[in-house]
């Protein structure tokens, strides 16, 4: 049996994942036995856990029209960097990268790992790069914990997985972020509409 963190999306309902080591919720360690249920619907009584409410509600757990890719690629000295736009939640973590890309046209030789960096910090792997030499690329070390369950927004999965439905393009493997909310245009992907769900847990 592979140790590998595996994500099924249930048609219509909750998440399931699997082979989870490490898990929180708001910064609190989760308690592991077996499998994990996290509401998708955004409508359980006892969050993140799915609690049958999507059965209730009428949850539907696939977008009607999903956002197209739209791969905005960006071309530097020795690095070439990708950015999904379908995938991105809007976090902003990438901030940095406007001038540490000026930095790297304009030769500085360190601009380019503090690029991978950045790139790294990204919850959902809507960035990811390649580099444009045979300079050796640096692994990117995953989070602290395999789950994340951000209180009032996403399910963050932080370490190589696999799952039941097609990852977006130039997403990286060992990043994402997926809705608990209901609201997401981009189903299973989170896309920060959660910011606007009031009392949302």
């Amino acid at each position: 049996m592979s140790d590998r963190l595996s994500v099924h999306v249930i048609p219509d309902g909750p998440l399931k994942i699997s082979g989870a080591n490490s898990a929180q919720y708001g910064g609190e360690r989760l308690q592991i036995e077996g499998d994990l249920y996290f509401c998708r619907c955004g409508e359980s009584s006892n969050a993140p856990f799915c609690d049958g409410s999507h059965n209730k509600v009428g949850f539907k757990g696939t977008s009607e029209s999903p956002p197209q890719d739209e791969i905005r690629v960006w071309e530097g000295q020795t690095i070439r960097t990708f950015f999904n736009k379908k995938t991105c939640m809007h976090v902003f973590y990438c901030k940095p990268l406007k001038a540490l890309r000026e930095r790297e046209l304009a030769g500085d030789a360190s601009a380019a790992a503090e690029i991978m960096k950045v790139i790294s910090t990204c919850p959902s792997g809507a960035l990811s790069y390649e580099m444009k030499t045979e300079e050796a690329t640096p692994a990117i070390a995953s989070g602290p914990v395999c789950i994340d369950v951000i209180e009032g927004g996403e399910i963050r999965v932080q370490v190589d997985f696999d799952i039941n439905v097609p990852m977006q393009e130039r997403q990286a493997t060992n990043r994402a972020t997926l809705c608990r909310c209901g609201l997401s245009k981009n189903k299973p992907w989170c896309d920060g509409r959660h910011k606007a769900k009031r009392d949302f847990r």
